[in-house]
């Protein structure tokens, strides 16, 4: 399926089926001193500190509301010990963990927003290779797994550096969802090429096996239907926002059922 990058560039990019089961790739996939001319934009909204238009409020009231979820998630299971989170942005998330009972790392591969990172307090990391063998009680994807080039050699790394009790949460958009479908290519969460892979739930569970992860947990990001529907109507010749509404509130109703969901929060621990 060939796919434009709606959002920026305007380059025309194929989606094929990758090596690994239930994971599509991008491809011609940009080497990685190119990449980061593609997320060159003020509007890309995952590095934005203040909401600009009524889209912007929307993102970050569902976003304070969505950390505060992943926040509960992830004291379930830890409630102190070192966290990692990889594509950090502007640190929002790993703020929520302000007490001292945490020690925070991120990863992040903005130049623009590592200056911020390390004002607050959180431990910059470059690249995995540098992170100690099971170091870590949580680490933290969201909606990061897709941009990086590298994707086996990360899962084995994640599983060299979290811990024998350590946590792993990966939230990532589902390919297999009805607003997927709907949209076909029109879809905002392909995303080419700044998302370099797409999953599915068997995916998923696919790859991190074969890496010694057992995923004992995948719940359904609700509000994410509604996000990326909006979006891919923007990008249609003839979008409409009551008709993306609509398409978002069937997508979450199909998935209550089928537990496709537009993207999908999984929790993976090592398997013994």
């Amino acid at each position: 399926m060939k796919v434009k990058d709606h959002f920026l560039s305007q380059e025309i990019f194929e989606v094929k089926p990758s090596k690994h089961k239930g994971i599509l790739q991008t491809f011609p996939q940009p080497n990685e001193s190119d990449l980061a001319k593609y997320y060159d934009s003020p509007e890309y909204i995952s590095h934005q500190t203040q909401a600009k238009s009524f889209r912007d409020k929307i993102y970050q009231g569902v976003k304070s509301f969505m950390i505060n979820k992943k926040k509960k998630m992830i004291l379930k299971h830890h409630h102190k010990g070192h966290i990692l989170d990889i594509g950090a942005g502007t640190g929002d998330f790993l703020n929520a963990f302000e007490n001292s009972n945490w020690t925070k790392f991120s990863i992040e591969p903005s130049e623009k927003l590592k200056s911020n990172l390390s004002k607050q307090g959180i431990n910059l990391v470059n690249s995995l290779d540098q992170l100690d063998d099971e170091s870590f009680e949580v680490i933290t994807l969201w909606h990061s797994l897709e941009h990086i080039p590298d994707l086996e050699l990360t899962v084995k790394q994640l599983r060299r550096i979290l811990k024998p009790n350590g946590v792993l949460f990966i939230a990532v958009p589902n390919y297999k969802s009805y607003d997927a479908q709907f949209y076909g290519n029109y879809w905002a969460a392909w995303d080419v090429p700044r998302h370099l892979w797409h999953f599915s739930r068997i995916g998923i569970k696919s790859i991190f096996s074969k890496h010694n992860f057992n995923c004992i947990k995948d719940r359904g990001m609700f509000f994410d239907a509604f996000y990326v529907s909006m979006l891919s109507s923007q990008y249609q010749p003839k979008g409409n926002l009551f008709i993306a509404l609509w398409i978002a509130s069937l997508s979450n109703l199909k998935a209550w059922f089928n537990k496709e969901y537009s993207s999908i929060i999984y929790v993976l621990k090592p398997s013994i």
